[in-house]
């Protein structure tokens, strides 16, 4: 039976209405104020002179988006705490991109990360791996703006089209008008949204239930046991799945990402750069741990009764978890109900509006500019060019909304959409950065054969893999009437009687529901379609590496030619290990003598000076 949806009150709209008029001032405000925007450096990089706070505000709410709003509370509640250990391996990745490819990003002043593939390889590396970044994050929008659209709209009056035009246009509208400056700040005031919101649920949830109470159900429930150690592939959630796509997912984000790699490129210098980095860490950190938090919240609250598999089935999906728990137990706070949906619509915001304004940059910047220098154009025509190429962004995001429908669940999604595609595309700034001996035909088959393998493993898994197994859940909380089992609506506050289904047989069918899937056996799946899907994004970056990696030496055994890559081009970590190597071989010749090369010739090639001979050094 379907249960009618609450009525979101006129406070409620009002707090919404002012959240989007507050995003769209700000961009109104930076259109008209500083340089207003009248060059792609200050529209897209916001004249590198950006201060910390907002940069480090702006990369925690881009980073964790909506899925992190609406998706981590659903996977607490299924399959238990597994995912806020992956904190441990997002401050690994974070830390790790600091010290090996932002300074490099640094050295080169570059306005996107693509610049560098360029300098390093040639244009035809950087165009792919441009193009690959716009359709990775053209998809992850759509993802990021349908997700809570749709889920409001299932349990409220709220509409879907409604939603998704009125977010859609009013981020198109500051993004165009202000640019990265007005992205950055509007960060600030939405990420302040989403801690208001998650608190109050937290806080609200903790006085109803009992903070003892909240541990001691999710406890006996299974939800706060520690993952496992095992070594299956296929096992949905281990520690060391956890733990690598923690490293992998943020290593991406940050170290081969334009989204992020554009804001840490907006202070003065690579020091500030990552302060604002590290400064973000426990901003996003403690907003994940939060939102596992809710989740277990919402576990306790509804432990006893789960209103997705309870006969009157309120909601049909986990993702429906938290806006239905917040229409439910906040709609007696007049405007409560309200303050949370804006934190879960700001969390869209955020993410959408650094994604519009990142594929301006690399639009602009890796595939047009050559053509619009080429004309003459002026650096004020390129401006009002970027804001053209963002208004069409945010129209295109909207459009395609509807076609994510069918992704399933949304965490699931959006680590597919975003992995398959970043983990190639990260193995092309790694092979460039770490080693001296891939060139660009090797790391352009590298990037190629990773995404197809990803993209092969990532939707074949999808449509033909198990279903994994979920934590058990009860109806004997339910309000019972003889043979009948009846609810009563929290929302409607009235009782509602359900089919003719006796509480054992509900929880039988309950128990069969979540185990029955997980029960059968992998033996009738191809192997790698049985692949938990916290192993997509590190297989895309092994392939990618392999490949590249392979291919690159054998070219240069077949042209006999090697490329000398300039110190600039290389991270720290490869500048250690090479002086190493020297210092070893300067050692070694006040001993030996000096070897003398034979046969040298030298050209230069896409910048890099590439060197002929027999005898040569390599690493």
């Amino acid at each position: 039976m379907e249960t009618e949806r609450a009525l979101l009150g006129v406070v409620d709209y009002l707090i919404f209405a002012c959240m989007l008029l507050v995003s769209a001032g700000i961009g109104v405000y930076f259109r008209f104020s500083g340089g207003k925007q009248k060059t792609t450096d200050e529209y897209l990089l916001a004249g590198k002179d950006m201060s910390i706070l907002p940069v480090a505000f702006s990369l925690m709410a881009s980073f964790l988006s909506a899925i992190t709003v609406i998706g981590i509370p659903a996977e607490m509640y299924q399959y238990g705490i597994n995912m806020a250990y992956m904190n441990i391996g997002y401050v690994i990745g974070m830390i790790l991109a600091a010290y090996i490819s932002l300074p490099v990003f640094f050295e080169l002043n570059a306005s996107t990360a693509y610049e560098y593939l360029d300098k390093r390889f040639g244009k035809m590396a950087r165009s792919f791996t441009s193009i690959v970044f716009v359709f990775q994050m053209i998809l992850y929008m759509s993802v990021v703006l349908y997700a809570p659209a749709l889920a409001l709209s299932a349990v409220t009056n709220l509409s879907t089209w409604v939603s998704i035009i009125s977010i859609g246009v009013v981020c198109t509208f500051y993004c165009t008008l202000g640019g990265m400056k007005a992205v950055l700040w509007t960060d600030v005031f939405q990420a302040l949204l989403m801690f208001l919101g998650i608190f109050a649920v937290v806080i609200k949830g903790c006085l109803d239930v009992g903070i003892a109470d909240v541990y001691k159900i999710a406890y006996d429930g299974g939800r706060l046991n520690f993952p496992g150690f095992e070594t299956s592939l296929s096992q949905r959630y281990t520690i060391w799945n956890i733990l690598i796509q923690g490293i992998v997912l943020s290593f991406i984000s940050f170290g081969g990402n334009q989204v992020q790699i554009q804001r840490l490129l907006t202070v003065k210098n690579i020091s500030r750069s990552r302060l604002a980095l590290y400064v973000s860490i426990p901003m996003g950190c403690s907003f994940h741990l939060l939102n596992c938090l809710v989740g277990i919240v919402i576990y306790a609250y509804y432990a006893s009764c789960d209103p997705m598999t309870r006969p009157d089935n309120p909601i049909s999906s986990a993702d429906q978890l938290l806006p239905y728990y917040m229409m439910t137990a906040l709609q007696a706070f007049p405007g409560l109900p309200g303050l949370c949906i804006c934190g879960v619509f700001s969390a869209s915001l955020s993410t959408v509006s650094s994604a519009v304004n990142s594929l301006t940059a690399v639009t602009m910047q890796d595939l047009l500019k050559p053509f619009l220098e080429s004309r003459g154009m002026s650096q004020k025509k390129m401006s009002f060019a970027a804001k053209a190429i963002t208004l069409f962004y945010g129209f295109l995001c909207i459009m395609l909304t509807f076609l994510v429908a069918t992704f399933g669940n949304l965490v699931q999604a959006s680590l597919t959409v975003f992995g398959m595609l970043g983990g190639p595309v990260l193995s092309v700034f790694l092979l460039g950065m770490l080693t001296t001996r891939a060139n660009e035909k090797g790391v352009v088959v590298g990037l190629l054969s990773a995404i197809a393998i990803a993209a092969w493993i990532s939707f074949g898994a999808s449509a033909n893999s198990p279903e994994p197994k979920r934590l058990p859940v009860s109806l004997e909380g339910c309000a019972l009437n003889s043979s009948l089992l009846y609810e009563t609506s929290p929302i409607l506050n009235k009782t509602m009687a359900s089919p003719l289904v006796s509480y054992p047989l509900a929880l039988m069918l309950n128990e069969t529901d979540v185990s029955s899937a997980a029960e059968a056996t992998t033996e009738d799946f191809f192997s790698l379609y049985s692949l938990s899907y916290m192993w997509f994004a590190p297989i895309g970056l092994s392939v990618g590496l392999i490949v590249g990696y392979v291919c690159s030496i054998m070219v240069n055994l077949i042209t006999g030619e090697t490329p000398h890559v300039p110190e600039e081009l290389l991270s720290p970590l490869a500048k250690f290990f090479i002086n190493k190597k020297n210092n070893a071989g300067e050692k070694a010749m006040k001993i030996t003598g000096p070897v003398e090369l034979q046969n040298v010739n030298s050209k230069t090639t896409n910048g890099v000076i590439v060197i002929k001979s027999k005898e040569k050094e390599r690493f």
